[in-house]
């Protein structure tokens, strides 16, 4: 098994290029993780489907990632396909959980040092595949937002008052106002939900 040392990550459940990290984000300073270098296909599964390992990999890669503060980052490890490398988290039942991209100097870094490893076959006994948006993560971020705050809200005023100002007509029927609301924010993003946007959270935060 090979290591790589001195990396930063920042793992979220969706994957994210470096440059979209948030300065809010968990930044981890990682002492030492494992890499695996794998097969194209199963590496684009990693990186963006919903995929079960098998327990043989979680055993061969838990307790094995470090931080600087001497704490064990969880079950994760380094994955490439030779051409770009992501850091991957599981939880025990093997289920993926948590994906980050690196730094692309240390990325540069890592490549360079797995150029002449052999391939691992990673065994992924579950696999589904998830539509990828083409959105950068702020909108994406802005559109989960809205989608939990729509499908949770239960002061039909407000829902009432929202679709009127989007769609500049009236509706009282709070089914046939959330269905709108959410079909328009998933498939037809524009200048408008943004400002839609900034007014739920008005009403989010009147109401805490």
């Amino acid at each position: 098994m090979n290591f790589i040392y001195d990396i930063v990550l920042n793992f979220n459940k969706d994957f994210y290029n470096f440059f979209e990290w948030n300065k809010n984000d968990n930044i981890i300073n990682v002492k030492k993780i494992p890499i695996f270098l794998i097969d194209n296909d199963t590496f684009t599964s990693m990186k963006y489907d919903n995929v079960i390992v098998s327990k043989d990999f979680i055993d061969l890669i838990r307790d094995k990632t470090y931080t600087y503060t001497r704490s064990k980052l969880g079950i994760s490890c380094l994955i490439s396909n030779n051409k770009e490398v992501i850091a991957v988290l599981f939880n025990d039942n093997g289920n993926l959980i948590k994906r980050s991209s690196l730094m692309l100097d240390e990325e540069e870094e890592v490549l360079d040092e797995i150029e002449n490893d052999s391939l691992y076959k990673i065994n992924i006994i579950k696999r589904r595949k998830v539509n990828i948006e083409n959105v950068n993560r702020n909108i994406k971020e802005k559109k989960d937002f809205l989608i939990k705050y729509i499908n949770e809200e239960k002061n039909d005023i407000n829902l009432k008052y929202l679709y009127y100002d989007y769609f500049e007509k009236d509706e009282n029927n709070i089914k046939i106002i959330k269905n709108d609301l959410i079909k328009e924010i998933k498939n037809n993003w524009n200048k408008k939900l943004n400002n839609f946007y900034d007014t739920v959270k008005i009403f989010k935060k009147i109401k805490n």
